[in-house]
């Protein structure tokens, strides 16, 4: 875990606990299943261009058994909304990440 998140989260426990408890239940409130979900998020990640959060659900993709094609299809997605400069470096940090 990034050292700044640990110290975010022993700065203002509250906060953090607040943040997870929102985070779980939007996660659970709707029909996707929890891959999916991860995929979504790394789209997400992708687009934004957060490369903590892209590595965090990459993570979270393949312990709910998300594919490695699955992961880069997701990426792949960001293209068309993010623009191409934030697909490769989401394609770089997976790549990393994945030991590709």
């Amino acid at each position: 875990m990034p050292k700044t998140l640990e110290n975010f989260k022993a700065e203002f426990p509250e906060a953090w606990n607040a943040y997870e408890q929102l985070k779980n239940v939007c996660d659970r409130q709707g029909p996707l299943d929890q891959k999916t979900v991860e995929l979504v998020k790394i789209g997400i990640s992708t687009a934004l261009e957060h490369e903590g959060g892209l590595v965090a659900h990459i993570s979270q993709a393949k312990k709910a058994g998300a594919t490695e094609t699955e992961i880069y299809h997701a990426i792949l997605l960001a293209i068309g909304l993010a623009g191409f400069p934030a697909a490769l470096a989401g394609f770089r940090k997976a790549r990393e990440h994945l030991g590709g």
